[in-house]
Order: C-alpha cells, then sequence, then structure tokens
C-alpha cells in the first residue's frame, strides 16, 4: 500500500516548487526522483508509466513539479541563473523530503530540462546517493548534459528520437562508447518521443521507451 503527499517548498519569496511523494507505509530501500521537461509534466504517458513501473518495484516516487514556464522572475533571468535556479530547487524538495526517511538507492529520471540540472547534480552529487540515470530525451547539444552522459561512472538509461532537434548522431555514437550507459535512439519520434502525425506509431514508439525503462529499474533496483 502507498501514501501520497501533496506538499511545496518555499525556497524564496519568487519560487515555490510543488511536490508529490508516492511512498509504501513499509520503508522502500530506493526512490525514484522525477525532473519533468518544461511542458511535459509529470502527468504526461513517459512519467506516468515510469512511475508505475517504480511502485510495481517498490521503489518510492517523488516528482517535482516546478513550474518554471509561468514564473515571471524565472523568466527574466539570463541563462546560468536559470540553470541555478532550476538546480536549487529540486534540492531543496529533495532535502525536505529526505529529512523525513533515508534510501539506500536512488533512481533520478529526467526529462528535455530537467536534464540540466540532473547534470548538475551527476557532477556535484550533493544529494543523490547510490544513484541511477534515466535521461529521456536529454538536452545532449548542452555541453554539460552531453558531458554527464559521456563520462559518467553511474549506471544510466538514455532515450531519444532521431528527429528530436536535440538530437546529435555525432554525441550519441560516443556517448554509446560508455559502457555504463544504456543508449536507446527510437527512430522517427521527436521530442517528446512522438512520431508526427501518426497517433498510432506515436503509441508503438512510447511502448518502446516504457520497455527498456522497465527492464533498466528491473535490473539496477536493489
Amino acid at each position: 500500500m502507498y501514501e501520497i503527499i501533496e506538499g511545496q517548498v518555499l525556497r524564496t519569496e519568487n519560487s515555490t516548487i510543488p511536490y508529490t511523494w508516492i511512498r509504501s507505509k513499509e520503508p522502500a530501500k530506493s526512490i525514484c526522483i522525477m525532473l519533468p521537461g518544461l511542458g511535459y509534466t509529470t502527468q504526461r504517458p513517459l512519467f506516468h508509466y515510469s512511475t508505475g513501473i517504480c511502485l510495481n518495484q517498490n521503489i518510492d516516487v517523488l516528482h517535482i513539479n516546478y513550474q518554471f514556464a509561468n514564473n515571471e522572475h524565472f523568466k527574466k533571468l539570463p541563462g546560468p541563473e536559470h540553470e541555478q535556479w532550476m538546480y536549487d530547487d529540486i534540492k531543496a524538495v529533495v532535502d525536505e523530503v529526505l529529512k523525513e526517511r533515508s534510501y539506500d538507492q536512488c533512481f533520478l529520471l529526467s526529462k528535455s530540462i530537467g536534464t540540466i540540472p540532473m547534470a548538475m547534480e551527476w557532477k556535484q552529487r550533493n544529494f543523490i546517493h547510490n544513484a541511477i540515470g534515466i535521461w529521456l530525451t536529454p538536452l545532449i547539444k548542452m555541453d554539460k548534459v552531453y558531458q554527464a552522459l559521456l563520462n559518467t561512472e553511474l549506471p544510466s538509461l538514455c532515450i531519444i528520437g532521431d528527429l528530436d532537434h536535440h538530437y546529435n548522431k555525432e554525441k550519441i555514437s560516443a556517448i554509446i562508447t560508455n559502457h555504463l550507459v544504456d543508449t536507446v535512439v527510437i527512430p522517427n519520434t521527436e521530442h517528446s518521443l512522438e512520431v508526427k502525425g501518426d497517433t498510432l506509431a506515436t503509441i508503438d514508439a512510447l511502448k518502446e521507451a516504457v520497455k527498456h525503462i522497465e527492464a533498466f529499474v528491473e535490473n539496477h533496483k536493489i
């Protein structure tokens, strides 16, 4: 049985971050912290099904439901300050939640813009412990994201579409050389891992992505 805790963290007067913590009533060993995209929320299919996969494997889930697109103060900042703001928001929520329950393992699952603060934590390691990474449509044209995946010493899954505007064949070929990264390129899909104009093909692409996520989680959970 699980309990769902809805809360929010007030980091500054300009930054309030909602979250949803789905936790087992019997302490779990692992948690999956999920970082959505700018418009691709934790209610969208990749997160919905990934949440189900984790719960089926007795892994607690933390959705960090930041709302950067609606924050006028955030939008006025230059790029580097955007990145630090995102990271600080996420760390504030994780610190708040994890003070109540400790875990032996942390999955960090991110999509799109969420891969930026994930890459920052991959380097800084301020809050992840015994970490496993799931990178969905990572922004590999950004050097910090690319370098995080290329040089990671932590088991990771990278899923991207070959029509994604952040896809780069040379960078993906380089990431594949890291044996700790399971790299999956889904043909004919864009940044949302959808096939433009073809709903059934999109469902097939989603199924392919979810299949890889499920196998990866099963292989690496403790």
